[in-house]
């Protein structure tokens, strides 16, 4: 007997099963759209007010679209998808051509981002791959584009019959939500990564037996002699993107993982329900 997913019992998936949740709390809603944007916001006022602005010259300015780029599109657009089942009024036909959209465009822009930091590092002299966050990121957008291939195959296509797919859902569903903890994870590395540029004395290091430290990043120059332990302005401001970027995470799991936050009729109407 299969177990069921409606209501608040003890026997309830943490990942519903129905593939077509209907959505949220209308307070609920207008906080996942904002804190999905928040970062990204935060994000273009660090990078043009901090970093120097936005450039496509293989300069740092270059490298600044990287960061604003890849919080657009796995941040902003792939939060939004991966909640759009339950947070917007639309009818279902509507809300599976916005989940396609925003994944979609989350695969262009992030291509953008991708070429704007491998061109800037080129063109640097700066090694390719060699930091965590670039190993966490490397991962990510790898799982992403095959959940991404998966999804499209399975269900826009699609290519199998509605039993695979109806069995698919719930792991499509659970994969989704553990590639973007990834990707949360790996934004806060790449963030640290940076503030810790902030007055690091890169040549003053000792290279390696028998080789040299890789140049210190253009982006990294006209900072140097401040410190992220002084907690400068743009300090602060990278903190609270990555503050906004935990709270998004954990309103993401609590959207797609209750099946309390639910809309009543066929109509694409919100109903008030109480939060539990």
């Amino acid at each position: 007997m299969k177990r069921s997913h409606r209501g608040n019992s003890g026997t309830d998936s943490i990942f519903p099963r129905e593939a077509d949740p209907e959505t949220v709390h209308p307070c609920l809603f207008f906080t996942c759209v904002f804190l999905s944007v928040l970062p990204s916001v935060l994000c273009l006022v660090w990078v043009v007010h901090y970093a120097g602005g936005l450039a496509w010259d293989g300069s740092h300015q270059q490298f600044n679209w990287h960061p604003l780029c890849m919080l657009i599109a796995l941040v902003t657009f792939l939060s939004n998808g991966l909640m759009s089942f339950r947070i917007f009024p639309f009818r279902r036909r509507a809300r599976k051509f916005v989940h396609a959209t925003l994944n979609l465009a989350s695969v262009f822009v992030a291509i953008v981002g991708l070429v704007a930091v491998f061109q800037n590092h080129q063109k640097s002299n700066i090694p390719h791959l060699y930091s965590l966050h670039s190993w966490c990121g490397l991962a990510a957008i790898v799982l992403y584009f095959m959940q991404w291939t998966s999804g499209l195959i399975v269900f826009v296509l699609p290519l199998v019959g509605i039993e695979t797919r109806s069995s698919y859902m719930p792991y499509h569903i659970r994969a989704g939500f553990l590639i973007f903890a990834l990707i949360i994870a790996t934004c806060l590395v790449g963030l640290n990564e940076k503030m810790n540029f902030l007055g690091s004395d890169h040549h003053a290091a000792t290279p390696p037996t028998g080789g040299t430290l890789p140049p210190l990043p253009a982006a990294h120059h006209h900072s140097v002699s401040v410190q992220y332990s002084d907690l400068p302005a743009q300090a602060i401001l990278v903190n609270l993107v990555g503050f906004s970027l935990l709270a998004l995470a954990a309103l993401v799991f609590v959207v797609i993982s209750q099946y309390d936050y639910t809309r009543s009729g066929r109509n694409g109407g919100f109903m008030l329900l109480p939060m539990k």
